[in-house]
C-alpha cells in the first residue's frame, strides 16, 4: 500500500509500506500544532532563532517563499542587462550553501553553457586553488566572467581579493574592476560592508539560512547566467496554495515522511536519482536536509555509494523513480521541488526537533595544528605516497593502506555511516570528483553500510557538530599550482589544509573516529587509494 500527494499536474510525493506507516502516525501531530498555517504565516514562535529575529528585526530566507526573491526581480534584471552590455556572460558565484547549489541547479535546468560546454555558472566556495586557477588562468573566460558574491566568511572573501587582484593585473582600471562583482548581502553583513567600501553593486537580502533557493542568494546569480528566474517564481507561487490544505498537501506528506521515518529510527535518508530526473536535485536535497535538520537526519546522495544490503535505519527515497521500487518517490518539475524541499525540510526539523534557521557557527580558527597526530606510514614511493594519520588506538597498528581500510569500514557499524571528506578539487571533470566519488562506492560496498562525501572545502552547515555514528575518512594532497592571497604571506592551498587540520581537530574533540590520508600526489594518491579500496570486492 501506498499514498500520493499530487502538487500540480505530474508532481507527486509517494512513499510506501514502513515510511507511509510512520509518516501516518505524524500527520495527526503537524495539524494539531497548525504547522502548516504557521508555517505560511511565517509564524516565528516555530524556531528560537526565528523568535530571536524577531526581536532583533532582522529577516530571514523563510521555507519555500518566493517574495524576497521577487523583491529584487527588477535590481536583478539592471544588473544582468548592465553585464550583457560589458560582454559578461557567464557567472562565478563566490559562496556555498544550498542557496548556491540551488542557483547552479536552476541554470542547470535552463540548458545555459559556456562557449566550451561547460555551465555558464560555477560554484567557488572553497579555498582549493583548482577552480579559482582555471579562471584566472583563461584570459577569454576571464574577460567574460562576473563575479557574484554571496558568502560571508574568510574563504569567500579570499577568493574576492584574489580574482579582483586577477582583474587588475588584467589591465582592467579600478572603476572597471569594481563593475565586475555583485554582492548579495544582509545590509549589517561584513560582506555588505566589503562591497561597498570596494564600490561593487550590492543586492540586499534577508539574513542568510538553509532555505534560499528562492531567495537573492540564489536568483541573483542565475539571472545574470542566464536564467528565466521571473518564470521559476511564477511556477514555485503557483504551487503554494497547495501547501495550506488538509488534503494532498505534498510538503506536509514529505516532511511527515522525512520526520517520522528518523522518528522510527531510520534515520539516514539515501536519495537518489534516474536519468530522468533533475541533474543535481539529489545533491541540493542533500544539503538542504544536512543544514536544517542539525544532524537529526542524514542524507546521503546515492551516487556516493549504497549500502550492500537493506537495513532498518535507512530508506531510499529517489528523484522520478520508479514507483515499486523505492520506499518514497518524489516527481515533479524544478520550482514545485524547490518549494516542497524547502516546506518538507522544515517540517522534518520541526518534527525532529531542530532549529533549521540558526545560524551556522563560524569554522575554527585556521591553524596547523594537526587533530589526527604524525603519520603512521606512507604507503607509496616517495613523492606519490599517501601518508596516513589516526591516534584511533584500533587503526595505530595497520601497515598500509589496505589493511588501515580494513580495520577503518569494520569500525562503522550498524546504524552508523562512513564521512568521507575531501579537501580536494571537487570538479568531476578537470578536478578529483568523479574519483572520490568512486571511492565512495568501493568503501561503502567493503562496510556495507552508506558512505557520505563532503567536500571540506565547504565550511560545516550546522555548525561544527559531529553525529553519533560518524566515523570520518579525511583526504588531503599536496597542491602543485597555487593561489597567493593578496596583502597576505600565504595561498589559498595553506588555508585549505588549515581548514582540514581544524575540522580533524574538532571532529576528535567530539569522540568520534578520524582518520586523515595526505596525498603527496592528488592523482596518483587517489589511484593507490582506489586500488586498496577494491581489495577482493
Amino acid at each position: 500500500m501506498s499514498f500520493t500527494a499530487v502538487v500540480s499536474g505530474e508532481t507527486a510525493i509517494t512513499a510506501r509500506g514502513p515510511l507511509k506507516e510512520s509518516a501516518e502516525r505524524v500527520l495527526g501531530r503537524l495539524w494539531i500544532d497548525q504547522v502548516p498555517v504557521r508555517l505560511a504565516s511565517e509564524d516565528a514562535s516555530l524556531w528560537p532563532s526565528a523568535a530571536t529575529a524577531g526581536v532583533e528585526g532582522r529577516p530571514l530566507c523563510w521555507p519555500g517563499q518566493p517574495g524576497p526573491g521577487r523583491a529584487v526581480l527588477d535590481r536583478a534584471g539592471e544588473l544582468r542587462a548592465r553585464a550583457r552590455a560589458d560582454g559578461l556572460t557567464e557567472v562565478a558565484l563566490l559562496g556555498g550553501g544550498p542557496p548556491a547549489r540551488a542557483a547552479e541547479l536552476i541554470v542547470r535546468a535552463h540548458g545555459l553553457a559556456a562557449p566550451d560546454g561547460r555551465g555558464a555558472l560555477a560554484v567557488l566556495d572553497g579555498p582549493d586553488p583548482g577552480p579559482p586557477l582555471r579562471v584566472r588562468d583563461d584570459p577569454d573566460r576571464l574577460h567574460r566572467t562576473a563575479f557574484v558574491v554571496t558568502g560571508d566568511d574568510q574563504a569567500t572573501e579570499v577568493l574576492r581579493q584574489v580574482f579582483a587582484e586577477a582583474l587588475r593585473e588584467a589591465g582592467l582600471s579600478p572603476a572597471e574592476v569594481a563593475r565586475r562583482f555583485v554582492t548579495v548581502a544582509e545590509p549589517r553583513a561584513a560582506a555588505a560592508k566589503h562591497a561597498t567600501e570596494a564600490g561593487h553593486a550590492l543586492v540586499e537580502a534577508p539574513a542568510p539560512t538553509a532555505f534560499g533557493a528562492l531567495s537573492p542568494y540564489a536568483l541573483v546569480p542565475a539571472a545574470l547566467a542566464g536564467a528565466d528566474v521571473a518564470a521559476l517564481l511564477d511556477e514555485a507561487t503557483a504551487v503554494l496554495p497547495s501547501l495550506t490544505r488538509p488534503e494532498n498537501n505534498p510538503g506536509l506528506v514529505l516532511g511527515a515522511v522525512l520526520g517520522g521515518a528518523a522518528r522510527a529510527g531510520r534515520r539516514t535518508a539515501v536519495l537518489g536519482g534516474y536519468p530522468a530526473a533533475l541533474p543535481g536535485i539529489a545533491r541540493w536535497a542533500a544539503l538542504l536536509l544536512e543544514e536544517s535538520a542539525r544532524g537529526r537526519l542524514t542524507p546521503v546522495v546515492q551516487d556516493g555509494g549504497m549500502p550492500l544490503q537493506p537495513a532498518d535505519d535507512l530508506f531510499l527515497l529517489t528523484f522520478d523513480g520508479r514507483p515499486h521500487q523505492d520506499d518514497a518517490t518524489v516527481a515533479g518539475p524544478l520550482a514545485a521541488q524547490l518549494v516542497v524541499w524547502e516546506y518538507a525540510a522544515a517540517v522534518a526539523s520541526y518534527l525532529l526537533g531542530a532549529d533549521p534557521l540558526a545560524p551556522a557557527e563560524r569554522p575554527a580558527p585556521m591553524t596547523l595544528d594537526d587533530g589526527t597526530g604524525e603519520p603512521l606510514f606512507a604507503d607509496g614511493d616517495p613523492g606519490r605516497a599517501v601518508e596516513a594519520h589516526t591516534t584511533v588506538p584500533a587503526l595505530a597498528g595497520a601497515a598500509g593502506l589496505t589493511e588501515l581500510l580494513d580495520a577503518l569500514t569494520g569500525l562503522v557499524g550498524r546504524g552508523e555511516h562512513l564521512a568521507l571528506v575531501a579537501y580536494l578539487d571537487p570538479d568531476e571533470a578537470r578536478g578529483q570528483g568523479a574519483q572520490v566519488r568512486r571511492l565512495a562506492a568501493l568503501l561503502a560496498a567493503r562496510c556495507g553500510r552508506p558512505v557520505r562525501v563532503g567536500w571540506g572545502a565547504r565550511p560545516p552547515a550546522g555548525g561544527n557538530d559531529h553525529p553519533d555514528g560518524c566515523v570520518y575518512l579525511l583526504v588531503t594532497g599536496n597542491v602543485v599550482r597555487d593561489v597567493p592571497v593578496p596583502g597576505r604571506h600565504h595561498r589559498l592551498g595553506m588555508l585549505q589544509l588549515a581548514r582540514a587540520l581544524g575540522d580533524a581537530r574538532d571532529a576528535r574533540a567530539a569522540g568520534r573516529p578520524v582518520v586523515r590520508l595526505h596525498l603527496q600526489n592528488r592523482w596518483a594518491g587517489l589511484n593507490r587509494l582506489l586500488d586498496s579500496a577494491r581489495g577482493d570486492i
